[in-house]
């Protein structure tokens, strides 16, 4: 989710890059193809690392390698004034070979979690990767919003996403690191894992799915919330970078408040119950705010609501999802990681590729895009959640 998040965040510079001869709602929908096809590649990866796991396990440190190498090259790859069009193709290899290359990652620690840890250790592995899409949000906005300034020339647009190339490999040497110096530990996965995946896959996919749609809301409203709606609100409204790191702290703070409130009305009602009503209510918000024509005036209110709305699902999420009692359900441990995985990966990826194919179609950065969105996700977590309680859940 890191590298999600960072890539959302900075296609904004690589459009001036690498694709200059386009206009930028073109570009940008370039970029989230890109981003699309690599979250399915990371799929692809899951899939095989688990047919493959035999070979892998005699050199486990390949699939970290092969991600920091394209790190490093995609930070020195020639720009579009150097190789042309080629140096977008080029891009976009190295993203496709990078995101199988995670794929195994992903299969790597879900086989691993399926080991015989403590329940300490598994429900840390299951927040470590929940949250890791929360701290990507987090890296993107450090990035990609408090350290850039109006006005920024192409030459910096450059030496920014390259920057950031070479932190993503940076931390990938140090997990190589880590990897190397406990070898013999990481070593110690089992073909059983690799039975279990397939058999999770094969029987119980509606239950991924089921919990994948739950927690696609709140994955949406990062995308709409955090990575696109800043730049839109600078192309479309005329806003200053300052102003809007200004609303991005004010809906950091709301998100908060929104956690908190959920946690405290949590000590009254059930989490499930609460997460149903949320959902209605942001469907008929949603629905209400397109009839009143609310971007018109309104629109940076819509923001403020949505961060509100985000913390509240970022609280109730685990708390519904980890804390229920799944029946009926073989391995729930390797389909709950695998929801959270497609939710935020090829969900989250969607909803981006949606977000900029409206752009494109109606040539205008400010629609209502966003809102359908949400009204869509909102209307498919709710009965996703009405079939997940009454199917494989014990209240």
């Amino acid at each position: 989710m890191y590298d999600m998040a960072l890539f959302v965040g900075y296609s904004i510079y690589l459009s001036a890059i690498l694709l200059p001869p386009l206009k930028l709602f073109q570009a940008l929908l370039a970029f989230s193809i890109v981003l699309f096809t690599v979250q399915l590649s990371k799929v692809f990866g899951i899939i095989l690392f688990n047919r493959l796991i035999d070979r892998y396990r005699r050199n486990i440190i390949r699939a970290p390698q092969t991600i920091g190498l394209c790190y490093f090259f995609l930070a020195l790859i020639p720009s579009y004034s150097q190789i042309g069009l080629w140096s977008f193709i080029v891009f976009w290899v190295l993203r496709l070979i990078q995101g199988g290359a995670f794929g195994f990652e992903l299969g790597f620690t879900i086989n691993y979690s399926n080991m015989n840890f403590s329940q300490t250790n598994k429900r840390f592995i299951y927040y470590f990767i929940l949250l890791s899409g929360e701290m990507g949000a987090l890296v993107s906005i450090l990035f990609n919003r408090l350290l850039v300034d109006h006005g920024m020339s192409v030459y910096m647009f450059d030496l920014f996403w390259r920057l950031q190339f070479l932190t993503g490999g940076l931390f990938v040497l140090v997990n190589l690191i880590f990897r190397v110096k406990h070898r013999q530990i990481m070593n110690n996965y089992s073909k059983f894992s690799r039975s279990s995946f397939f058999y999770t896959l094969k029987h119980n996919w509606r239950y991924i799915l089921l919990r994948s749609l739950i927690i696609s809301l709140h994955v949406c409203l990062i995308v709409t919330v955090i990575f696109r709606v800043p730049n839109f609100l600078h192309l479309a409204m005329g806003f200053s970078y300052a102003r809007i790191n200004v609303i991005l702290l004010i809906v950091t703070v709301l998100g908060f408040i929104g956690a908190n409130f959920a946690r405290i009305l949590a000590f009254f009602f059930s989490p499930i119950k609460l997460m149903k009503i949320f959902y209605i209510l942001v469907a008929l918000f949603s629905l209400l705010w397109m009839m009143l024509d609310g971007n018109k005036h309104y629109y940076v209110l819509w923001v403020y609501i949505a961060g509100f709305v985000y913390g509240v699902f970022v609280r109730l999420t685990p708390m519904v999802l980890y804390r229920v009692v799944d029946f009926d359900v073989h391995n729930r441990l390797t389909g709950r990681y695998l929801g959270n995985i497609f939710a935020y990966s090829v969900f989250g990826s969607l909803a981006v590729l949606c977000l900029d194919l409206s752009r494109v179609y109606t040539h205008n950065f400010h629609n209502y895009a966003p809102e359908i969105i949400i009204l869509v996700v909102s209307i498919l977590g709710f009965i996703a959640l009405k079939i997940y309680t009454k199917h494989f859940t014990q209240i």
